[in-house]
């Protein structure tokens, strides 16, 4: 198999061919067994490929409950899909390569070969590289790192790896957390002059029951633009939660608004289709809230009935309102804790 300095599993890239470098190391991720069969060394780093074997009884029980379209799903739905899919990418946040912490991170692709859903076909070229490991599997996985190496020791360092002669003797990848997201999709209404509400849930995992008391709303408006000519308006609201969630347990708000009719200046979506903004305790960034439970023993603010004081944050709107929408959508848990892989 060709293999260029790209993380692209498609794309030709420049430059010459890897030299391959024979590994065959394997370890076990999310309940599932990983394979790393060969480094690809080039003069500016490596690039190796993660395999999934994966379960095709799984794979259809998957399709048969969802199908191949998804467009009908609501964003929820889809979120609830992505975790239940039967392929877990590995979540890498950091990779060190002989001992040493790559520092320039890392970049990579994606994809799945099943071929009754007509998935990538192109992928064949993949299973035929790697057809020992993949012998007994229909289907796969597969994930492409193109990795920078760490700062060079030496000039004869930098010589070596220039000449693709230096070996990888040993690799450390660290991964992210893997969350587990359960939906409770309770939203409610308030206004600055009815922010006392109470909300009741029962946790769809414990079967507990909790009670969200909200308090202490304020109005936030946040220029957009560079003439800060328009704005987004939303409500950021206190809660107490009693009791409180089990550890690791975070609730999630959605606070995203999406483009659907867009408004006739230069914030239209006609240049960012299908584009969202999302706000996190009122300032630009991830489409998400999560509120997680302070650390006991610290200075926290307490709350009309005596609980700590957690922070949400409504869904936005363009236009000032009377009312703002809070949408809880549900539970997020770690399911897997970060981990350490060392290969060698």
């Amino acid at each position: 198999m060709k293999v260029y300095y790209t993380p692209s599993l498609f794309c030709r890239g420049k430059g010459p061919r890897g030299w391959a470098q024979k590994v065959n190391w394997q370890f076990e991720h999310a309940g599932m067994q990983r394979y790393i069969p060969v480094i690809y060394r080039f003069p500016k780093g490596i690039v190796f490929d993660v395999i999934t074997p994966l379960d095709e009884a799984k794979l259809h029980e998957f399709y048969e409950k969802y199908g191949t379209d998804d467009e009908k799903l609501t964003p929820l739905q889809k979120r609830c899909l992505e975790q239940e899919n039967p392929y877990q990418a590995v979540p890498v946040m950091e990779i060190w390569i002989n001992g040493k912490r790559v520092e320039s991170g890392y970049s990579s692709s994606g994809s799945a070969y099943i071929p009754w859903a007509r998935q990538d076909d192109d992928l064949a070229s993949v299973r035929k590289a790697y057809s020992r490991i993949l012998k007994d599997a229909t289907c796969f996985g597969c994930e492409r790192f193109c990795v920078a190496y760490p700062e060079a020791g030496s000039r004869f360092q930098e010589l070596l790896r220039f000449l693709r002669m230096e070996k990888v003797t040993n690799m450390k990848i660290s991964t992210r957390p893997m969350d587990w997201f359960t939906p409770l999709d309770i939203s409610l209404e308030m206004s600055l002059e009815d922010c006392r509400r109470e909300v009741c849930f029962k946790h769809p995992v414990t079967g507990i029951s909790h009670a969200l008391y909200f308090q202490n709303a304020e109005l936030v408006e946040i220029p957009m633009g560079k003439d800060r000519n328009r704005s987004l308006f939303i409500m950021q609201s206190m809660y107490e939660i009693e009791p409180a969630l089990p550890q690791g347990d975070t609730l999630q708000f959605n606070s995203s608004i999406q483009y659907t009719e867009p408004p006739k200046d230069r914030f239209s979506p006609v240049a960012v289709a299908a584009s969202s903004i999302g706000i996190i305790g009122g300032a630009s960034g991830p489409t998400v809230v999560s509120v997680t439970q302070r650390d006991k023993g610290k200075n926290v603010p307490q709350g009309l009935h005596g609980l700590p004081l957690h922070t949400c944050v409504s869904v936005p709107t363009f236009q000032k309102e009377d009312t703002y929408k809070f949408m809880l959508e549900g539970i997020s848990s770690i399911k897997y804790d970060r981990r350490e892989y060392i290969l060698k």
